[in-house]
């Protein structure tokens, strides 16, 4: 029964000591020692500076008021460090610095009370350990206790920040693609963050999760060589991704952006590039044009590009129309048994080459090989080879899209 009745007499002492504190005083101390080791670039701000103030005072109040026995720790709700929760969310400051900024706090109101305490000691209000061990074990009650608060609005504060963000994000880049806007201006890049006097390239990426398409526009704006780039989502799993240049977008660029899109592994389909608020449209209805079809053909190869299927594309907004001329053109070629198969791969290689020595080589196949089913080809087209070579090609294409006619 005696444990209890020292514990009892320890904690009066402790309560006594803090009855006896001014609050405002040690908050001061706290105040200057957080701002100092925090954030030392916002202690010329007036506004920075009176809120943390506020908060360091409100919470060092409750805290003496905790100590004090005058107060619940349930009950605690200081206004001040969730208005400061509040202007950190809204400055962008990361979480971890307001965390940061209440253990310096802790440090520093811990060294004021221990100093204290010594001299509570000393006058013979209670011994040392009476004085400092219950009220450190409350302080850091207290201090998990109201991290969770102010953490919780932080993170609703800043969710709430960039959803409405994103919202407004969201209606002018409608705007812009419904022609609404026609006008670029600094105020609109302002507000996008992106430029939009340069040239776009847009990129239709198939991840599910928006941290997936933040790494994969992080890694593709940092390798590609873009100045920039701007991310919406379009339809679930679908994200559209502009990358944004300020000059022209040639070979070198495309090609950069090429490796960098294989490295990321993910799935997606690239509109071709185009300058200025028209350029950035297009390249938009490109990428999605190109995204549908690979998502036809089972998305393979993991990267389309829009120039690599232009042409598919333009015919088949018909696709009945497109496969009777797959059947008029290639006629038994148009099959799916084994030998058409293999005719058409090979007629596709040497028209796309423009040489019997490439397809073969292109196919792993003997030159010989290449040349018995080339001569097997312009014997059983249905309208011959030798005048309608840009129709064949056209038909070869679309057949490797679209399988057989016959089958489908």
């Amino acid at each position: 029964m005696t444990a209890p009745g020292a514990d009892e007499l320890s904690t009066a002492a402790m309560r006594a000591m803090a009855a006896r504190t001014d609050p405002d005083e040690l908050a001061a101390a706290v105040s200057r020692d957080t701002a100092t080791h925090v954030w030392p670039e916002h202690v010329r701000d007036p506004i920075f500076l009176d809120a943390l103030r506020k908060s360091g005072r409100d919470n060092v109040r409750a805290i003496v008021d905790v100590l004090a026995g005058r107060l619940r720790l349930e009950d605690v709700n200081p206004t001040g460090a969730l208005a400061f929760a509040d202007l950190t969310a809204e400055l962008g400051i990361p979480v971890s610095e307001l965390e940061r900024g209440y253990w310096v706090g802790v440090r520093g109101f811990w060294r004021e009370w221990f100093r204290l305490a010594r001299i509570e000691a000393a006058k013979g209000e209670g011994t040392l350990e009476e004085l400092v061990g219950p009220a450190t074990i409350e302080l850091l009650d207290y201090i998990i206790h109201i991290v969770g608060i102010v953490v919780a609005r932080y993170d609703a504060v800043r969710a709430e920040i960039l959803r409405n963000q994103e919202d407004r994000r969201r209606a002018l880049l409608g705007q812009i693609l419904a022609h609404a806007i026609t006008t670029p201006t600094s105020e609109l890049e302002n507000l996008l963050g992106y430029r939009l006097r340069g040239t776009h390239l847009a990129l239709a990426l198939e991840v599910d999760e928006r941290a997936q398409a933040e790494r994969v526009a992080s890694t593709l704006t940092e390798t590609s060589g873009a100045l920039g780039s701007l991310m919406l989502l379009h339809a679930p799993g679908t994200w559209m991704l502009w990358l944004g240049y300020a000059g022209a977008v040639g070979p070198k660029e495309t090609a950069a952006v090429a490796r960098a899109a294989a490295a990321t592994g993910a799935t997606m389909a690239i509109g071709a590039p185009g300058t200025g608020l028209d350029g950035l449209r297009r390249t938009y209805e490109q990428a999605l044009d190109a995204a549908r079809l690979h998502r036809r053909i089972g998305k393979q190869p993991p990267v389309l590009w829009f120039s690599d299927v232009r042409l598919e594309l333009l015919m088949l907004h018909d696709e009945d129309a497109a496969l009777q001329f797959v059947a008029d053109e290639l006629g038994e070629l148009a099959g799916a048994d084994e030998r058409a198969v293999r005719t058409c791969e090979t007629l596709l290689a040497w028209l796309t080459t423009g040489s019997q020595s490439r397809a073969a080589t292109r196919l792993g196949v003997h030159e010989n090989t290449v040349r018995i089913r080339i001569r097997h080809a312009e014997e059983v087209l249905a309208q011959g080879l030798s005048e309608r070579r840009a129709e064949v090609l056209a038909a070869l294409r679309l057949r490797q899209l679209l399988g057989p006619p016959s089958a489908r």
